[in-house]
């Protein structure tokens, strides 16, 4: 998967370290500026309220880790 060519809301399953999968929504993307790199702002509904009521579950993850972690997730 090409994390240039998800749109925003698009419905995403991750695969995470201990072979678990999350249904993630895809919130933005920040491109590489300046010598930081592109980061992917991801939220995650399982993460919502771990950090506080205001926290959404909205997460960054690299272009690196979404390309061979995420997938698109079909209905």
């Amino acid at each position: 998967m090409r994390p240039t060519t998800l749109k925003p809301g698009d419905r995403l399953s991750i695969r995470m370290p201990l072979s678990s999968r999350e249904t993630a929504y895809f919130v933005k993307r920040r491109p590489a500026a300046g010598g930081r790199p592109a980061v992917n702002l991801l939220r995650f509904p399982a993460y919502a309220g771990l950090n506080g009521p205001d926290d959404d579950g909205t997460c960054g993850m690299s272009d690196y880790d979404l390309s061979r972690r995420g997938e698109i997730a079909h209905d």
